[in-house]
């Protein structure tokens, strides 16, 4: 590479950086002034101009009047505009997959929801994915050209350097590229990451992201995973595979073997299913407990929920099974503050629908294993967008991208 080439990307690149943090800064704010950008950027009124105009023909910024005068010609006020490109995010469950169609600014235009034929293996669930696309592209009656692309939430992990994914226990996938075989049908770019990763960029573009730049979502649903926020990036570790935190060993002594192989974790005991489980291979020993009966007799129908209704109604077994959970989520999360000292940690999941019992009993728990020299004011939230956390993180991916310039308009 010649000087003047390394010159030039060294431009083009401070450019990119520069553009993405004007449309940070408009986004951020209500209303701005060219002038305000450039006193509070440090950056000439030229370069400020040039960027500004860039993002209006990009038609990610408006202006939207004018400002008070100081002396001179009034200020023309800049503003955020994300209603006229849009995105399509999908939260594939091992229940269902829903999907929706969203402007830049998170409103969503559509939504389709349908049963995950997880039987069918990753080929039938490919060809959903394609279905539900092409409906909602369909279905918003828009141009395909006003889409900027796919994004997906997976349960598994997802190496971000090959686009494989590694593993996937609820899916029973291994070294698959999801990207590779939905590409040959569609034509959009595409994108996916890890579930819980993603439920943290929703929080990051359109939730808490705007209060706290050091966050950690969690979640607490059939499994357990936690996405990193760490200034305001997320953060993947060497491979990707960064927040596994359900694959924690909380203890060791423990015989059952989760979905992840291992004995002991996080998962195993204290996530949805491992809640379940715990019940259905003890429900035998406790014949007076009202767990069986709300599960209809059938032992394959008892759920987290139902154990977490029968403890509300004190459910003497429903409380043990309960109160051993919250014990492993009390050192889990414990672990995540002493070694990441967040601002904040959110948690999304099925298990958050139990109410206040189980936020109750996480912050009773975690205060166990508190160093009481130290006065951790970690705050622990519940998703800013309930049931639709993980839809509003897949369409997220795809906005952060868009925000980041690294998908073309």
């Amino acid at each position: 590479m010649t000087a003047r080439d390394s010159k030039g990307k060294d431009a083009s690149y401070i450019n990119r950086l520069n553009k993405i943090e004007v449309l940070k800064l408009i986004r951020e704010s209500e209303q701005l002034s060219r002038a305000a950008i450039v006193k509070r950027m440090g950056l000439s009124a030229p370069t400020v101009t040039r960027i500004v105009d860039c993002l209006i023909k990009d038609k990610l910024v408006i202006m939207t009047g004018e400002g008070d005068s100081t002396g001179g010609r009034p200020p023309k006020l800049l503003q955020f505009d994300g209603t006229h490109d849009f995105v399509i995010g999908i939260d594939l469950g091992s229940t269902t997959i829903r999907a929706a169609v969203s402007d830049l600014e998170g409103n969503f235009i559509t939504e389709i929801e349908m049963q995950t034929d997880l039987e069918g293996g990753f080929e039938k669930i490919c060809s959903q994915l394609v279905q539900v696309i092409r409906k909602l592209i369909l279905r918003s009656k828009l141009d395909e050209s006003q889409i900027l692309g796919v994004g997906l939430a997976v349960a598994g992990l997802v190496n971000f350097e090959n686009g494989m994914i590694a593993y996937s226990p609820v899916f029973n996938w291994k070294n698959v590229n999801l990207r590779t075989e939905l590409s040959r049908h569609i034509a959009l770019p595409i994108f996916y990451d890890n579930v819980s990763l993603v439920t943290a960029l929703g929080e990051l573009v359109h939730g808490v992201g705007k209060e706290y730049k050091n966050f950690i979502c969690v979640n607490a649903g059939y499994g357990i995973g936690a996405g990193i926020i760490i200034n305001g990036v997320p953060f993947y570790g060497n491979h990707g595979f960064a927040g596994e935190f359900g694959h924690l060993i909380v203890d060791s002594k423990n015989s059952y073997v989760g979905k992840g192989g291992l004995r002991g974790s996080l998962e195993s005991l204290a996530s949805g299913y491992g809640i379940a489980e715990n019940a259905k291979r003890n429900i035998g020993a406790h014949k007076n407990s009202k767990i069986l009966n709300k599960a209809n007799g059938n032992l394959e129908e008892i759920t987290a929920k139902i154990v977490v209704d029968c403890a509300k109604e004190n459910d003497a077994f429903a409380n043990d099974i309960f109160d051993v959970a919250m014990d492993c989520w009390g050192i889990g999360l414990d672990a995540l503050i002493k070694l990441f000292d967040p601002e904040a940690i959110v948690i999304s999941g099925g298990l958050t629908k139990s109410g206040e019992i189980f936020f109750k009993k996480l912050r009773e728990n975690i205060l166990k294993n508190e160093f009481k020299q130290l006065k951790n004011e970690v705050q622990i939230l519940p998703s800013s967008f309930g049931v639709d956390a993980t839809l509003i993180g897949a369409l997220s991916l795809v906005i952060s991208k868009v925000l980041q310039f690294e998908v073309k308009f």
